[in-house]
């Protein structure tokens, strides 16, 4: 369950499951129209939409995924990233990462992705991550394609971005993520 996942860290970076008083920073990201400008536009979640999210999202949460809010070395949120819907038939996961607009540009998610990958794979036991990035989604393409996940041509609907483990040992290497309990 989300409530038992791990915090991560790396070179000055921490993923964390958010605490309850967190989700004002969520709300507050996710309606933020220049950081939600590629995936669709903002949301604005109500209180009762909120606490619906953080029940299904966090806790208690699900087998099927893991959110984490992104903090910097002053541990000031900075964004999220998470992976949802695994298929453990499958091993396979969609990825979701959102960096706020004002903290873009500081390598935040160049230090985050790895992060969580290797949580994925070695950790959470996952096979393939991918995400359906939206055509028009030039940054966000682009940005995957940086970190080593590979166009998918089976989907015509969305540029389908994927990294297998295999992919990822290649790139990052082989050793387990450095975690801490939560």
């Amino acid at each position: 369950m989300q409530s038992n996942a791990p915090t991560l860290k790396a070179d000055g970076l921490t993923l964390r499951t958010p605490r309850p008083e967190e989700m004002k920073y969520i709300k507050k990201l996710w309606a933020d129209p220049m950081t939600m400008a590629e995936v669709g536009g903002p949301i604005h979640l109500s209180e009762e939409q909120a606490q619906k999210w953080y029940a299904r999202m966090i806790s208690p949460g699900s087998e099927t995924g893991r959110y984490f809010l992104i903090f910097n070395q002053n541990d000031q949120p900075v964004g999220e990233i998470s992976f949802h819907r695994y298929d453990p038939s499958t091993g396979t996961a969609e990825f979701n990462i959102k960096i706020e607009h004002c903290y873009r540009g500081k390598e935040y998610a160049q230090k985050a992705v790895p992060l969580l990958l290797r949580y994925f794979f070695f950790d959470f036991g996952g096979k393939i991550m991918c995400d359906p990035v939206a055509l028009d989604n030039q940054p966000g393409k682009k940005a995957l394609i940086k970190h080593g996940f590979k166009k998918d041509t089976s989907r015509q609907d969305v540029c389908l971005l994927k990294m297998t483990k295999e992919e990822f040992i290649d790139i990052y290497g082989n050793k387990s993520s450095r975690k801490e309990s939560s």
